[in-house]
C-alpha cells in the first residue's frame, strides 16, 4: 500500500507530505484545491508520461517521492528481476522532472528507466480516472478490460501471437512466390529476346582486344610498311651484319688468351645472330604485310556492333558472355514455380489450422471469463441498487474457413466484444453505450473494479470521482462497495459525496491557501470532530448548520 507521499514544485503544490493508512481513504475539498493533482502525481510514480509543464512556475524541477509497503510477492519478483535491492519490505520510488530535460527515476535509490518503472508498478496499483468511466462507452476497450480478469489469458495470447506470426510469414512467402511467377512469366519474352540478340553476335572472350589491335595496324599501315622496309633495307644492303660476323671471327683468334676476349667474342657473335634474325623477321613480315580495305570495314563494323552491345547492357564482353549463360539457364532450367507454390500453399493451410486452434482456445477462455464476469456483475450491480440489471458480454462471429483471409486475425485475437445491459425488468439487452446513464456508468465501472480486485495482486486502488452521477441511497451503496474493497486493498478516493466520505476509514481534506502572495495546496488528516464539520459543509453546500452537523454525525455512525 501507499504509506507516504511527498510532492514538491508540482503545479500549485509547493511542498506537500502526507501519510496514508490502510483501508478506505477519502480526499475531499473544494474544486480546484488540488485533489486530482495528488492522483496525477501518484500516476507519474506508476509510469505515466511526464511533461515539464507540471513544474511549478519559477522552479526548475518537480519531484514526487512515495514509500510503498508491505510489498506483494509479484512486486518482490519484479524488483529481483530488475536487480533492485529491497529491505524492510519497502519500495521507495522517486521521480524528478526537470525543466530542461534529464528526468530521473529511482527505485530504492537505483536509477531505472520509464519502461522498468511500468514493469515494476503494473501490479502495485490501479488508478481509476473519470476518463476510465468513459471507456465503458467505447467498445474498442472492452476486450482489454475482459482480459484483465484472468491472468491465464495472457499466455494464450502469446501462443496465439506466435501462431499468427508463423501464419503471416507463410502467407507472405506464398504471395511472394506467386508474384515471382507472374513477374517471371512476363519477363520470359524479354529474356528470350536478349538471348537471341546475344547469340546472334557470337561473342568470344578477348575478341574485342584482338579487333582493336588489328584495326590499329590497318589504320597505321603506310607508316608501318615504310618503317619496316627501311629497317630491312639498312640491315640487308649495308653489309653491316657481315662486318659484325667478321669482327667475331677476329676475336675468336685471341679468345684463348684471356676470358675477357672470349666474352667479347661471344657477345659479338650473339649480336650478329640477333641482327640476322631481325633481318629475317622483317623480311617475312614485309612479305606478309597486306592492306585489305574490306577487312578494315568488317572489323570496324564488328567493333561498332560490340560497342553498341556493351553500352546497351552496360557490361563488357566477358560480362555479356556470362549474362548470356545465366539467361539460358533461366530459360532452359527446371525451376518449377507450380510445385513451390503448392508447397507454400500447403504450409499456409497448415499454419492457418494451428492459428485457428490457438485463436479458438483464446476465445473459449475469454468466454469462460465472460460467464464469470456476467454472473458476478449481476450480484455486484444488485448491491449497487441496480437490482433488475442484466449484464452480458457478446462475442462477434468470425469466419475462419478461408486460409488466405488474414483480415479476421488481429494482434489480440479474432474477438470483438460488446457489453450489453438492461436495467429494467422485461427490457431487452442493448449495447451499454446506448442505454446506461452517467450514474449507471459509475456503478458499472465500480462493479468491474470490484471484480478486478479479486483477480489481481494489486495493493492499492485509486478512484477519482467514480461516484459521479449518483446520490442519496445509491450513493450509500456505492460507499459500502468502496469500503468493502478497502477491506482487501488500500483505497484512495476523491469524492464530493458526503455518503462516500463518511464511510471512509480516514478522511483527508485538501485545501488551498496563500503564502508570500502565491497559492499553495495543503492536505490535512481530519479528526473525528473535523470530519463532522467537513461532512456538514458537503451536506449543506459549504454552510455548517446544526441540522447538517446532525446529519453528518448520523452518516458517521
Amino acid at each position: 500500500m501507499l504509506n507516504h507521499l511527498k510532492v514538491q514544485n508540482f503545479a500549485i503544490i509547493e511542498n506537500l507530505e502526507v501519510s496514508f493508512e490502510p483501508g478506505m481513504n477519502v480526499l475531499t475539498g473544494e474544486t480546484g484545491a488540488g485533489k486530482s493533482l495528488l492522483i496525477d502525481a501518484i500516476g507519474l510514480l506508476l509510469g505515466d508520461r511526464a511533461s515539464s509543464e507540471v513544474i511549478r512556475s519559477g522552479e526548475t524541477y518537480a519531484e514526487i517521492t512515495a514509500i510503498f509497503s508491505p510489498l506483494n510477492e509479484t512486486i518482490k519478483e519484479s524488483l529481483t528481476s530488475l536487480d533492485i535491492p529491497f529491505e524492510d519490505d519497502e519500495l521507495l520510488i522517486k521521480r524528478r522532472i526537470k525543466s530542461k530535460g534529464g528526468n530521473l527515476i529511482k527505485a530504492n535509490r537505483e536509477t531505472i528507466t520509464l519502461s522498468d518503472l511500468r514493469t515494476l508498478t503494473q501490479n502495485l496499483a490501479d488508478i481509476h480516472t473519470q476518463q476510465d468511466t468513459a471507456r465503458l462507452i467505447n467498445p474498442s476497450t472492452y476486450l482489454q478490460l475482459l482480459d484483465m480478469f484472468d491472468p491465464s489469458i495472457e499466455q494464450l495470447k502469446e501462443t496465439y501471437l506466435s501462431a499468427l506470426n508463423e501464419y503471416l510469414n507463410a502467407l507472405k512467402h506464398h504471395e511472394q512466390l506467386k508474384q515471382d511467377q507472374s513477374e517471371m512469366a512476363s519477363k520470359l519474352a524479354e529474356l528470350e529476346e536478349e538471348s537471341e540478340e546475344l547469340a546472334a553476335h557470337n561473342l568470344i572472350k578477348g575478341e574485342l582486344s584482338d579487333i582493336e589491335a588489328r584495326l590499329n595496324t590497318l589504320h597505321n599501315f603506310d607508316q608501318l610498311f615504310h618503317a619496316l622496309k627501311n629497317a630491312h633495307e639498312l640491315l640487308e644492303d649495308s653489309g653491316s651484319t657481315d662486318r659484325i660476323y667478321e669482327a667475331a671471327s677476329a676475336l675468336e683468334t685471341v679468345e684463348a688468351i684471356d676470358e675477357d676476349y672470349q666474352s667479347l667474342k661471344t657477345r659479338t657473335e650473339s649480336a650478329y645472330y640477333e641482327l640476322d634474325d631481325i633481318r629475317a623477321v622483317l623480311s617475312d613480315t614485309l612479305q606478309g604485310l597486306d592492306f585489305d580495305p574490306e577487312e578494315l570495314e568488317q572489323l570496324e563494323n564488328r567493333k561498332h556492333a560490340l560497342d553498341t552491345l556493351r553500352r546497351k547492357y552496360n557490361m563488357d564482353i566477358e560480362e555479356l558472355i556470362e549474362y548470356h549463360e545465366q539467361i539460358n539457364e533461366k530459360l532452359t532450367g527446371t525451376f518449377d514455380y507450380d510445385a513451390l507454390i503448392k508447397e507454400a500453399k500447403d504450409a499456409v493451410v497448415s499454419k492457418h489450422d494451428s492459428l485457428v486452434e490457438a485463436a479458438q482456445a483464446l476465445r473459449e477462455k475469454r468466454k469462460e471469463t465472460a460467464l464469470d464476469i456476467e454472473s458476478t456483475m449481476q450480484r455486484e450491480l444488485a448491491a449497487l441498487e441496480l437490482k433488475d440489471a442484466q449484464f452480458s458480454v457478446q462475442f462477434n462471429d468470425a469466419k475462419l474457413d478461408d486460409p488466405f483471409d488474414k483480415s479476421v486475425f488481429h494482434h489480440n485475437g479474432i474477438d470483438t466484444i460488446d457489453f450489453l445491459l438492461t436495467t429494467n425488468a422485461g427490457e431487452p439487452l442493448k449495447p451499454l453505450k446506448n442505454v446506461a446513464s452517467g450514474g449507471e456508468m459509475s456503478r458499472i465501472m465500480l462493479a468491474l473494479k470490484t471484480l478486478l480486485v479479486s483477480h489481481e495482486t494489486i495493493n492499492l486502488m485509486i478512484f477519482d470521482e467514480i461516484d459521479t452521477g449518483v446520490s442519496g441511497y445509491v450513493a450509500s451503496q456505492v460507499a459500502k462497495k468502496m469500503h468493502a474493497i478497502g477491506s482487501s486493498v488500500q483505497v484512495l478516493a476523491i469524492t464530493h459525496l458526503p455518503q462516500v466520505a463518511a464511510k471512509a476509514d480516514n478522511h483527508y481534506f485538501i485545501y488551498k491557501e496563500k503564502s508570500d502572495g502565491r497559492t499553495i495546496t495543503n492536505v490535512k488528516l481530519l479528526s473525528e470532530t473535523e470530519r463532522v464539520d467537513a461532512l456538514a459543509e458537503m451536506i449543506s453546500s459549504g454552510r455548517v448548520t446544526k441540522s447538517a452537523k446532525e446529519s453528518a454525525k448520523e452518516l458517521l455512525q
